[in-house]
């Protein structure tokens, strides 16, 4: 039932997942700057059932907007991401807000075109709520959890080059370092590049990457996150027997007690392995390294994984 999956990478957290009938995105960062690589035309995507969405920064939701209204696919994010869509004028029945904790059934495109006939069994609702299949008319599910961002180490003006997954941080700057400090520096550093450096004094691949931050009404994304989201793609029957588990992490973050507890175990994880890591909301004492070690065994150390987020862009 799990045969001819398929999964490719574009880059950074946008991957392309194909199995059972469906196609779903991990993100959908294709449209990037002018001077940076490109790995797939976002106008020649013409399939998409689902696209779920890490969070709502530069990196990863842009282009959720572009292949939703081109497809039809459903977006299954959190509110700060899905509320940029919805200004973007994507129409709210396409539009799946969550926060962690959700489990959503999966159909083909031809049973959500047949629910909307009023050809196939429905899901109970309220009168007036848009016509979803019966979760029995399913393929596959998602379980949606919480998780968190990195965190940068040192200060935003001290950034290395090159983060070594090897290097080891210990302590932090002050009692309160974590993600907050991540919405700050995109908010009042990241988007403000041309205010704080000076376009004259810009070499050509930043001058690029400005420009393309500035052009907000192409590029949907927001400086805070929403809240990082983890998905465990379940293929198979939906009571689980005999399916596959993907799992994606896009970022070296985590909650323990959730990713420990996260059933079924994925047989497969994409997980994000820049920065410094997250632990419970916390700066992680140790290396990027030594983190995913211990990410992966609380995980059920799954037969393959994938590593995101370390190429450069």
């Amino acid at each position: 039932m799990t045969d001819n999956i398929t999964l490719e990478y574009f880059g950074a957290t946008t991957f392309r997942l194909r199995a059972l009938g469906l196609t779903i995105f991990h993100d959908t960062w294709l449209e990037r700057p002018s001077l940076m690589p490109k790995w797939l035309d976002i106008n020649s995507v013409t399939e998409a059932d689902y696209i779920v969405i890490s969070h709502a920064h530069f990196d990863h939701l842009p282009g959720a907007d572009k292949i939703a209204l081109n497809t039809g696919a459903m977006i299954i994010a959190n509110c700060e991401a899905i509320n940029r869509l919805r200004d973007s004028g994507v129409p709210d029945d396409q539009l799946v807000p969550v926060s962690g904790g959700e489990r959503i059934p999966l159909f083909t495109k031809d049973v959500r075109s047949a629910a909307k006939a009023g050809q196939v069994a429905l899901r109970a609702g309220p009168p007036g709520a848009p016509a979803e299949p019966h979760h029995t008319l399913s393929v596959a599910e998602i379980h949606v959890w919480p998780s968190l961002h990195c965190l940068i180490p040192g200060t935003h003006d001290t950034l290395p080059d090159t983060f070594d997954s090897g290097a080891e941080y210990v302590g932090s700057a002050t009692p309160y370092d974590g993600t907050l400090d991540i919405t700050r520096g995109m908010k009042h550093g990241l988007f403000k590049l041309k205010e704080l450096i000076g376009e004259e004094n810009m070499d050509k691949e930043t001058k690029s990457f400005t420009d393309w931050m500035e052009d907000k009404k192409s590029n949907v994304m927001s400086s805070c996150d929403g809240g990082q989201l983890l998905f465990n793609v379940l293929l198979g029957d939906i009571e689980g027997k005999q399916s596959k588990a993907i799992l994606f992490n896009g970022h070296l973050g985590a909650y323990e007690g959730i990713v420990k507890d996260i059933q079924p175990k994925p047989d497969i994880a994409v997980l994000g392995i820049a920065g410094r890591a997250n632990l419970n909301g916390r700066p992680f004492d140790g290396s990027a390294a030594k983190f995913a070690t211990k990410l992966v065994k609380w995980i059920g150390e799954p037969q393959k994984v994938i590593w995101c987020l370390h190429d450069e862009w």
